[in-house]
């Protein structure tokens, strides 16, 4: 993604909405359900969507500088060091568990 591209395109999400879900992996099953809560839980605030490789470059500056609090990572291994597959791996914890009670905690 080309810099100022994604810095006017970052600073317009931040803008626009009040709750963005990113979606950086390609495992479609575990984005739909990630997307479906998040939907579920904003009600009628403004929510979007950003999915695959715009989410993963998000994620790189958001490491760097935690730039608004409006971003939720919806990965159970992103950002680098967050170890919530451990928990379900190990069945410490459902999926269900993590998405609404870790990932999209701040929505309720």
């Amino acid at each position: 993604m080309n810099k100022d591209y994604c810095s006017a395109f970052v600073n317009k999400i931040i803008n626009d909405f009040d709750h963005i879900l990113l979606l950086p992996h390609d495992d479609n099953r575990l984005n739909s359900l990630l997307a479906a809560s998040f939907i579920a839980k904003i009600g009628d605030k403004q929510g979007v969507v950003i999915k695959g490789n715009s989410a993963k470059e998000i994620i790189k500056l958001y490491s760097l500088y935690a730039f608004t609090d409006k971003l939720i990572i919806g990965s159970f291994d992103l950002p680098y060091g967050r170890k919530l597959r451990n928990l379900l791996d190990s069945g410490i914890a459902t999926e269900e568990t993590l998405i609404n009670n870790v990932i999209l905690r701040g929505l309720s």
